[in-house]
């Protein structure tokens, strides 16, 4: 094991993981050949709706994916061409992503849309066609048809049914380490979304580096809710678990976010070690305390539950960790960590002291993995000192070389020197990283700086809001200045005078400002990622237009 690089002999502002570890396979496909070929390998569990799972052996998924590659490859794929993949069903998902690896061709997951909802689906499917100068499709069994444009171009490879049905391919592409591997979609709510180049050497050093780091091996057995089509989910997940050739439980998100006690009732039937989400979803199972008391789960598996992808609340974390004490979860569980999909996912964490003392403003997230270095600048990129909050930089094997046919984005997020800027404030101190919030998030309120997910924790501390869909944002009013507006779902659906006055009050005792509005949304209308995350500059841009509230809005 690769001992962390000793931080006190490096610059205040600087945390070096150390070297990356040497990479056992030269690239995913052989990780997946590797699986396949491992007598004591495990298995791969897809959660049906009814609660049951479809199992998949890793030679099940070889195979699968051989047989789509032969059919990819009739309909004229090259090594290096670009594969869209709209794919609901996970075990198809899966193969069709690895036949496209196997076959040197470069995958580009698109989420499948809702099922009720399939015209949107298909209009994305075709906007993002468009947008990347038209690669091949191939859509699930329930896919869009193919639209007429891709027909015409000779770009419609078929559905997975189909291609399943073709002879083994024998021959596999032996892809370099440095070879682009995936196109992974980000979640922007302008334009063409901008799709993140990882190389098999970034996924495959990310992977190895936390295996090392957490002890993950073959005998892991590891739980994710997170859509595969998704950075935490294909890559930070399932990638790296058939690298270890472990057992890996997945359901669908919808399925756990409609009854979060869905997640542990699950890990406790698995026996599974490992899990993650954002933040918000703890505060979903906190939210079900007085069902989960009559459960009779046994956590006591459960060692490494990664916490990330939003800012991370040591009070959320100390009330999860007390409410699943009972059923044996270990207190040493919760890992707040950082990463990106410009990182390959997560790649620094530590694990969280439920004991310390206070309910900190900002939880620390820990020390780089190897093979990662982190820097903390001013807006100039000068280094700051430790103890200062600046701008977040990161480097090191895992990171990605740029956005994929985007130079002029590339020129914005990388430095002269090759850091790739994150877009997070963030502060080092005592060779531990605290990310604080993104620069974009940042709000002034009489003269002191802070974050809107701070002030949405304080308005979720009310017993009316319910949890996870609580958005604070500055919006410019009718007559230009700018003003700071909530915007909340209320337990039963409706808002009241006395909720605004109550949130109006909290607001102001704590952070000394006047709010210009609260605004009460139905579920439906608080956007938010395919992993929960909030789109909070999406609703800015409704609430100015007039289009973010419906009934029951307050002003």
């Amino acid at each position: 094991m690769t001992a962390p690089a000793d931080t006190r002999t490096l610059p205040d502002a600087v945390l070096d993981g150390g070297p990356a570890p040497d990479l056992p396979v030269c690239n995913l496909g052989e990780a997946l050949q590797r699986a396949a070929a491992r007598p004591d390998a495990g298995r791969i569990h897809l959660v049906r709706a009814d609660g049951s799972d479809t199992v998949l052996g890793y030679p099940e998924l070889l195979d699968g994916a051989r047989r789509i590659l032969t059919g990819l490859r009739a309909g004229g794929a090259r090594p290096g061409d670009r594969v869209l993949l709209q794919i609901r069903e996970e075990s198809d998902l899966l193969a069709a992503f690895w036949a496209t690896v196997l076959g040197g061709l470069v995958p580009i997951p698109v989420p499948p849309g809702r099922t009720d909802a399939p015209e949107a689906a298909a209009q994305q499917l075709e906007w993002i066609w468009a947008g990347y100068d038209n690669p091949w499709v191939v859509v699930g069994d329930d896919g869009a048809p193919a639209g007429r444009a891709m027909t015409e171009a000779g770009r419609w490879l078929g559905r997975t049914g189909e291609l399943r049905g073709h002879a083994p391919a024998e021959e596999l592409h032996p892809a370099r380490a440095d070879d682009l591997a995936v196109l992974l979609l980000t979640s922007g709510s302008t334009g063409v979304p901008k799709a993140v180049a990882l190389t098999h050497r970034n996924v495959l050093a990310r992977s190895t580096a936390t295996a090392q780091v957490r002890r993950l091996d073959v005998t892991s057995r590891s739980f994710n809710w997170m859509p595969l089509d998704h950075i935490g989910g294909l890559v930070m997940f399932h990638a790296r678990d058939v690298l270890l050739g472990c057992t890996q439980v997945h359901a669908r998100t919808e399925w756990i976010l409609d009854d979060p006690t869905r997640w542990f009732e699950q890990i406790s039937r698995h026996g599974c070690d490992t899990t993650w989400a954002p933040n918000f979803a703890f505060g979903l199972v906190n939210d079900r305390a007085e069902e989960i008391a009559g459960r009779d789960w046994d956590l006591r598996s459960l060692r490494y539950i990664m916490n990330g992808g939003e800012s991370v609340k040591a009070r959320v974390i100390r009330r999860f960790l007390d409410l699943l004490a009972p059923f044996g979860l270990p207190r040493t569980s919760m890992h707040p960590g950082w990463g990106m999909s410009e990182t390959s996912a997560g790649i620094v964490d530590f694990v969280f002291d439920p004991d310390t003392t206070g309910d900190e403003r900002f939880v620390p997230v820990g020390r780089p993995h190897p093979g990662v270095r982190l820097r903390v600048v001013d807006e100039h990129d000068a280094l700051l000192p430790a103890g200062t909050v600046g701008r977040l930089q990161v480097t090191g094997d895992p990171v990605f070389s740029g956005y994929y046919e985007n130079p002029e984005q590339n020129a914005r997020s990388f430095t002269g020197d090759g850091w790739f800027r994150s877009g997070d404030l963030a502060v080092i101190e005592d060779g531990i990283l605290t990310v604080t919030g993104r620069v974009d998030d940042l709000i002034t309120l009489n003269g002191a700086e802070y974050h809107g997910h701070e002030i949405e924790a304080l308005v979720e501390e009310l017993p009316f809001v319910e949890p996870s869909f609580t958005i604070v944002s500055p919006c410019t009013a009718a007559g230009g200045e700018e003003e700071l507006v909530v915007f909340y779902h209320p337990r039963g659906g409706t808002g009241t005078d006395e909720a605004d006055r109550r949130i109006r009050d909290l607001v102001t005792e704590r952070y000394g400002v006047r709010l210009g509005g609260v605004v009460t949304l139905a579920r439906e209308d608080v956007p938010k990622t395919g992993i929960g995350k909030l789109r909070r500059a999406e609703l800015r841009k409704r609430h100015e237009a007039g289009t973010a509230g419906g009934p029951g809005t307050g002003a």
